[in-house]
């Protein structure tokens, strides 16, 4: 059960982490300046790149407790999935009909993937 809540979270950080890079990629107004390499971002990219951060350390606890070959399958077409459904609601970015169809083949192949699996 643990697992599942700390999936989920993975799922929500990491898209939302990857949807927050994209929205605050249009308007830069931190300007870093290290090591002669300049870098530009703002609030809502760092709060993404946190976001993937948190998930990234979700990851690492995940991977260690289950199997590699169920969880990378799902988490990949979750998190592509929502971040489509996201774009589409935060980016105002458009679903287009094969999209829909890949969308529902994913989620189709989770179900597969999942079905009569014990936790």
């Amino acid at each position: 059960m643990v697992i599942t809540i700390l999936f989920i979270l993975y799922v929500i950080f990491a898209s939302s982490g990857l949807v927050l890079f994209k929205l605050g990629s249009t308007n830069t107004n931190i300007h870093l300046n290290i090591l002669g390499f300049s870098i530009s971002l703002s609030w809502k990219m760092l709060i993404g790149i946190l976001c993937y951060g948190v998930s990234f350390l979700l990851w690492l606890y995940i991977v260690s407790h289950t199997n590699l070959t169920f969880a990378m399958p799902l988490s990949v077409a979750i998190v592509n999935t929502l971040v489509i459904v996201e774009s589409c609601l935060f980016l105002k970015e458009k679903i287009t009909p094969i999209q829909a169809i890949g969308i529902f083949i994913v989620i189709f192949g989770v179900m597969i993937m999942t079905w009569g699996r014990k936790s």
